[in-house]
């Protein structure tokens, strides 16, 4: 658990690599069957959910383990060294162009402080509400696990809570879109928290872990299955099932981040520098792909371009911003 899996980095390329797909299908063959099948790469944004909520719990738990509490004020800076410094980054510039055309009428202050994911229509950076939930789940984790190391019974608080909220959202309680793409923190919390919950049973119950890892291969088969079967559903069938909804792709990526714990995964030197530049092309590839799309080339030439452009601007973004903060992000190391 403590050494570098790059098997976790092959899960990160993968989240950013199908919310890429979801959104250049849709810029490019909007309506066709293909933008249909691939717009399920959208819950990479479930994955990195998941994924995110395995890290930071397993990082949490064994300092909770090691030391007999949490020092949530180094958490809380290194969380926002990690990630603010690119998004005020973006956000300012997105701000800066949209008063100088004449467009300050759509800024919103909110999108300064992490609300723009319980907005109805967000006017631009429309993909930033995942980094809300993200914000709004490193407020929550970090305190709570203190609480529990300090307090086991409050463990049992916890669980009494968060139990309500997903039976609530089970009875229909939560109002969902007919598309099925929901932004709210409080009920996406499911997804980070299915990863906390996994990173608990890793680092609290080795002996349990080890014997869950064992079916690693068989449900990570399984969900490979039940993503064919969502892709199928949305073009196909023509959503003749229910979306596996929010609960439901939670367990289908916690088969992922099983089964990339499960092996002894082997860098990949591709694979390594897109897990490293996913935040960034998260942040810029829309604005890539609006660029692309007014260059006066065939469509094949634009979505070159359009990929070309999010990498050059992801890499712009990560060496100027992105890597000094990480750097200085280092030097609060975890306990």
């Amino acid at each position: 658990m403590t050494a570098r899996n790059p098997a976790l980095d092959w899960l990160r390329a993968a989240a950013i690599l199908m919310v890429l797909a979801t959104h250049f299908a849709n810029q490019f063959t909007a309506g066709t069957e293909l933008a249909k099948a691939l717009s399920v790469g959208g819950r990479g944004v479930d994955l990195f959910f998941v994924l995110s909520g395995f890290l930071l719990g397993s990082q949490l738990f064994r300092e909770s383990n090691a030391t007999g509490t949490v020092d949530v004020r180094r958490f809380w800076i290194r969380r926002w060294l990690r990630t603010l410094p690119a998004y005020y980054a973006v956000l300012f510039a997105t701000i800066f162009q949209l008063a100088a055309t004449g467009k300050a009428n759509l800024i919103d202050w909110r999108y300064l402080i992490f609300l723009q994911n319980y907005l109805e229509h967000r006017p631009f950076l429309g993909v930033t509400w995942s980094l809300c939930v993200e914000e709004h789940f490193y407020l929550v984790i970090g305190p709570a696990i203190l609480l529990a190391a300090r307090y086991p019974k409050s463990a049992w608080c916890f669980a009494a809570i968060v139990s309500a909220l997903v039976g609530l959202h089970i009875a229909g309680y939560y109002r969902h879109r007919p598309d099925y793409h929901i932004t709210e923190t409080h009920i996406l919390f499911e997804q980070c928290l299915a990863g906390v919950l996994l990173a608990w049973l890793a680092v609290n119950r080795p002996a349990t872990w080890g014997r869950v890892k064992q079916f690693a291969g068989p449900l990570f088969g399984v969900s490979l299955v039940l993503v064919a079967v969502a892709a199928v559903n949305r073009t196909v069938w023509e959503w003749w099932l229910p979306d596996w909804g929010t609960g439901g792709w939670a367990l289908v990526f916690v088969a992922w981040v099983l089964g990339a714990e499960s092996i002894t995964g082997r860098r990949v030197a591709i694979l390594e520098f897109i897990a490293s530049r996913a935040y960034a092309l998260y942040l810029v590839h829309i604005e890539a792909l609006v660029l692309a799309r007014k260059l006066p080339l065939p469509p094949v030439g634009q979505l070159v371009a359009a990929l070309a452009l999010a990498f050059i601007l992801a890499e712009i973004l990560h060496r100027v911003v992105e890597r000094p903060f990480n750097q200085l992000r280092d030097r609060w190391k975890p306990r």
